[in-house]
């Protein structure tokens, strides 16, 4: 049985996540580890969890509750978390990680009081997480931001 967990980056767990990396055909959809959580740690409003499976760093995932941040934000839903980055190892995609992540954006929505969770992503580009997402129940709000398409899940 997959043994999923997610916890929150340290500088020790730092370490042990900046080394994944996507496969070679997505290094264009996402920063590299080293500038996540360089960018991560100088921005106050994103909460990041590398993510294990077995015991073994797999992928990171970054959310930003739209209430906590200092300045109003277009960008983000009003009352659902925002997906910022996720990313699963290209040793470990193929494994279900992916949807993990996803059900625990939206079980960390739910647990914060938030109506759902929204995200962009790059979906005219290949190797894109569009199919993710739509799989996982989410639909297109018919903005785009940033060239990306927003897509989200609200909870019934």
């Amino acid at each position: 049985m997959m043994s999923i967990n997610f916890l929150k980056i340290n500088g020790h767990i730092a370490e042990e996540v900046i080394k994944l990396a996507v496969g070679t055909n997505q290094d264009h959809l996402i920063a590299t580890n080293a500038e996540w959580l360089t960018q991560a740690n100088f921005n106050n409003d994103s909460i990041d969890f590398a993510i294990y499976h077995s015991g073994q760093p797999a992928g990171l995932i970054s959310l930003i509750d739209p209430r906590i941040r200092a300045i109003p934000d277009d960008h983000f839903q009003p009352d659902h978390l925002y997906v910022w980055r996720l990313m699963i190892d290209h040793a470990f995609q193929g494994k279900g990680i992916g949807n993990k992540a996803v059900n625990f954006a939206k079980n960390y929505a739910q647990l914060v009081g938030l109506s759902g969770v929204s995200l962009t992503t790059m979906d005219n580009e290949q190797g894109n997480a569009k199919p993710l997402y739509l799989a996982n129940g989410f639909t297109p709000t018919g903005r785009r931001l940033d060239d990306e398409i927003e897509l989200i899940f609200s909870h019934d």
